[in-house]
């Protein structure tokens, strides 16, 4: 187990390791916790490949695989080889001038935390200019990310074994301001040209860095992925349904509209 739970599990039988030496040395990690855990698991596993099974003790977890009550039944079938491994995109941030990387599974968002004003954004995609975002920031989001902070700012629902980007703006002060998916192949460039106080770029809700006027952050497709452990009888669609509460499916025979 990973050496952050010493303190909480005295078992002389038990083995603790710090995080990148227990990444290495195991064929599958599991996440006891929220989605919160689950991306923070995500950023100690990085470019390993080593799978991840996440437990779910918090809330809405929608990263989360299984809950705490069906850990035994699931535990069985992992053994028994019934489950499968799914790739999920990473993005990759950087800003101009710095040497700084940051990587996210679902998520980089730029926000103006306390700020009182709206701030401006100047948004291109390869090169070419898309938009100038005036609100609260942006959040630029994978499909996995989509259930998350982008689907709070009004962004879509997106499959996340995809492979694409969402562009949400942040309560943009234009109506038309919309948020718009792109190919994953492409690099997003936000430059950050209506604020002279420091803005804030998060990266899977882990502080980044500050920005401040002038400042440009690239955001593109990370060149690995983050393995999750999925079981064939979880859908995506009907853990949606569940964790949004649109009620249960209606009955097939049911041909009213």
């Amino acid at each position: 187990m990973c050496d952050d739970l010493k303190d909480h599990l005295k078992s002389p039988e038990t083995t603790f390791l710090p995080a990148d030496e227990l990444v290495q040395a195991s064929d599958m990690i599991l996440s006891f916790g929220g989605d919160g855990t689950m991306l923070a698991t995500a950023r100690k596993v990085g470019r390993s490949q080593i799978p991840i099974l996440g437990v779910n003790l918090g809330g809405l977890g929608y990263l989360a695989e299984i809950s705490l009550e069906d850990l035994h039944p699931r535990m069985q079938k992992l053994l028994g080889g019934c489950f499968r491994i799914e790739d999920r995109m990473v993005l990759k941030c950087w800003v101009e001038g710095s040497d700084d990387e940051f990587f996210a599974l679902n998520d980089i968002v730029i926000a103006k935390g306390s700020y009182p004003r709206v701030v401006s954004i100047r948004t291109t995609i390869d090169e070419r200019y898309l938009n100038t975002y005036t609100g609260d920031g942006l959040v630029i989001a994978t499909p996995t990310g989509s259930t998350a902070y982008s689907l709070s700012a009004g962004g879509p629902i997106v499959e996340p074994g995809l492979h694409t980007i969402i562009i949400s703006p942040i309560s943009p002060h234009t109506l038309a301001d919309r948020p718009v998916v792109i190919g994953a192949d492409k690099t997003v460039e936000a430059l950050i040209v209506g604020h002279n106080d420091s803005l804030t770029l998060v990266a899977d809700g882990e502080y980044g860095r500050l920005l401040t006027q002038g400042d440009r952050v690239f955001i593109s497709m990370a060149d690995y992925s983050v393995k999750l452990v999925l079981f064939e009888d979880k859908y995506f669609y009907d853990v949606l349904r569940e964790k949004l509460k649109w009620g249960p499916p209606r009955n097939t025979d049911d041909k009213k509209d």
